[in-house]
């Protein structure tokens, strides 16, 4: 029996064939509803700098399985909403956010939360 195990496989063959007989041209990355967000919002006029932390809440939220609720404020059009009224509020809320994941890591043992966190 001439069977073939596993640490008999050839990488770097596989690899170099793989590379020969595959068309990357046509490779496109995906789209996903944050990076369609973030251009919706910088066409609006919001600043590079939200535009992008507003994409990475976006994608964060859902990726960490995020609340409900907190998911809702991460979302258009409430996103949109508070990084264009209250630019410096929100940019402190949802850097927040991301620092603790959601909020899963705002409070401590010595009592510290929050509050702190977001200077009120």
């Amino acid at each position: 029996m001439n069977q073939k195990r596993a640490s008999d496989f050839d990488l770097t063959a596989f690899c170099t064939t793989l590379a020969m007989t595959t068309d990357f041209t046509d490779y496109e990355p995906p789209r996903f509803e944050w990076d369609d967000w973030k251009g919706k919002a910088l066409a609006k006029g919001l600043d590079e700098d939200l535009a992008t932390l507003g994409r990475e809440v976006y994608r964060e939220a859902i990726n960490h399985a995020w609340p409900g609720r907190l998911q809702w404020v991460c979302m258009d059009p409430m996103l949109t909403h508070f990084l264009t009224k209250s630019p410096q509020t929100a940019r402190q809320f949802y850097e927040a956010m991301l620092a603790t994941d959601g909020f899963q890591f705002a409070f401590e043992e010595n009592g510290s939360g929050i509050i702190e966190l977001l200077n009120f």
